[in-house]
């Protein structure tokens, strides 16, 4: 695609799919349990688009499956970690001021029906963020620097790789912004996993398998009942 037009292009879906979560007021309404509803499908299909356009421009080469099967797990036990460390503050916090900012967590589902919608609405939901923030977002705003530079050195292409890799993850990081504080830094940490997973696997289905099994978890967990304090 000629540079204009993909310009074009890429500031459209800014304009339509990214900049909406940044400008989402902060709330104190419980987060609603994931559902496969039309929005939903809507963003299955913007995310098939989306990897169509990527593959047509970049021509990814994804890793051997038991690489892949590497990256997905050891990305998932790194996401894991990022959930229990953010537990283990909340719960200091808690203990020293008796109350501490909470993420807030998913509904839980009630019943069989609800965990197959829901387990469906996050996979389409973990497809849909990595395509669009894993890899439109960074991979397409480097190719246009890229193409506008023309010929540069090895260095300037790190400096410009650089440019683009930290106000993406950023992006991502600020569109959590609406479930508070904590939040954010839980997105900036994981945000950077899976983008490292992207970058080592050449492809999304490492990052998407480690985000959809990191979101089913954290709602499995969230229908835990609490547990008793001593």
């Amino acid at each position: 695609m000629k540079l204009k037009y993909l310009s074009a292009e890429f500031l459209l879906i800014f304009l339509i799919l990214v900049l909406p979560p940044l400008l989402a007021s902060p709330s104190d309404a419980a987060v609603p349990l994931p559902q496969l509803s039309w929005s939903r499908i809507q963003s299955l299909l913007i995310a098939i688009l989306l990897k169509l356009q990527l593959d047509r421009e970049l021509h990814p080469r994804p890793c051997q499956p038991l690489q892949g099967l590497s990256l997905a797990t050891v990305s998932f036990g790194l996401l894991m970690l990022v959930y229990a460390a953010i537990e283990l503050v909340l719960t200091i916090i808690a203990g020293i001021s008796g109350q501490a900012p909470s993420i807030q967590a998913l509904a839980p589902p009630l019943g069989a029906g609800q965990w197959l919608l829901a387990t469906a609405a996050l996979a389409i939901g973990a497809f849909y963020e990595e395509c669009l923030y894993r890899a439109f977002l960074p991979e397409i705003s480097l190719l246009i620097l890229l193409r506008l530079g023309k010929k540069i050195s090895d260095r300037h292409r790190k400096a410009i790789l650089r440019t683009t890799e930290i106000p993406c993850i950023l992006i991502f990081a600020l569109s959590h912004r609406y479930l508070g504080p904590l939040a954010i830094v839980n997105a900036l940490l994981c945000g950077t996993i899976l983008r490292i997973c992207y970058r080592k696997s050449g492809g999304l289905l490492c990052g998407t398998a480690a985000h959809f099994c990191y979101n089913i978890t954290v709602l499995l967990f969230s229908s835990l009942p609490p547990m008793p304090r001593g």
